[in-house]
């Protein structure tokens, strides 16, 4: 998503906002617009750095590179740094969390933080959030399952559009996130996660395969996971297990195809 040409000087028009920050919440709405009534596009997990690129409070609009989104957020989600501070921290890949919740003691306190968050810089049990040295409070937990066992930890979380947490996904979302915890980045919408990755044949697809899908328009628009060479795992309505075959997700419970067959990519190594 491209920038936006007229970028107000965060700096020169706010003693407290800065024209770079830290999510500080566990999870932040991105919006389209700056108002609660607009549509969310995307969401910030704890630890997630974004530009601040205009105001107008309560609202700033912020661009998140690991996303390549724009949108509208609280300014009061962020902790705010300097720019050497963000450089830093999208140029570094940071340990993410791989437990369902995590107690710390952050920015705003102690907080539990998410599936998929960052924990800047950790060193043992602190990272950091900017200059402030932060503290995990629970034992880090060891992690060794598979990217299809990951997937499954979402079953059944309720279809959110614009959502990549535990209480609410949307397909694509669902992906990254699965992916992130893997140390695979991949973009943020099912169209441009169909771009990346070594393109199979479905005769020859695994389980960990991505397959996408397309509207009546042509255009790929949902995505999901291959489980095995019957059945998938995606989030429509909730993340739900359906077969599939060459012709698409077919659901038991509508009995028909509800999902066009496009395309299967894999993004890891076996």
């Amino acid at each position: 998503m491209r920038q936006n040409d007229k970028i107000i000087n965060i700096e020169k028009t706010s003693g407290m906002i800065k024209s770079y920050g830290i999510c500080q919440v566990a999870i932040a709405p991105v919006r389209a617009s700056a108002s609660d009534e607009a549509e969310i596009v995307t969401q910030l997990l704890f630890g997630d750095y974004v530009k601040v690129l205009e105001q107008e409070k309560p609202w700033i609009k912020i661009y998140f590179p690991a996303d390549d989104y724009e949108g509208w957020m609280d300014f009061k989600q962020l902790k705010y740094v300097s720019e050497d501070i963000y450089q830093e921290g999208i140029d570094t890949e940071h340990e993410v969390v791989k437990t369902g919740l995590l107690a710390v003691e952050g920015p705003i306190g102690k907080q539990h933080i998410i599936f998929g968050s960052n924990l800047p810089f950790l060193n043992g049990s602190e990272f950091e959030i900017g200059t402030l040295k932060c503290k995990v409070l629970d034992e880090i937990p060891e992690f060794d399952e598979d990217f299809c066992e990951t997937a499954l930890r979402y079953l059944n979380t309720p279809y959110l559009w614009g959502g990549k947490g535990i209480l609410g996904i949307d397909c694509s979302g669902f992906v990254q996130i699965a992916a992130k915890v893997h140390g695979i980045n991949i973009p943020r919408d099912a169209s441009e996660q169909a771009e990346v990755g070594a393109k199979v044949r479905f005769d020859n697809r695994q389980e960990g395969d991505l397959m996408f899908f397309v509207n009546k328009n042509g255009h790929v628009h949902h995505v999901g996971i291959i489980l095995n060479e019957k059945e998938i795992i995606h989030a429509a309505g909730h993340v739900r297990i359906d077969t599939y075959d060459e012709k698409g997700i077919f659901r038991l419970d509508f009995d028909k195809h509800t999902h066009k067959f496009h395309s299967i990519k894999r993004i890891w190594n076996k």
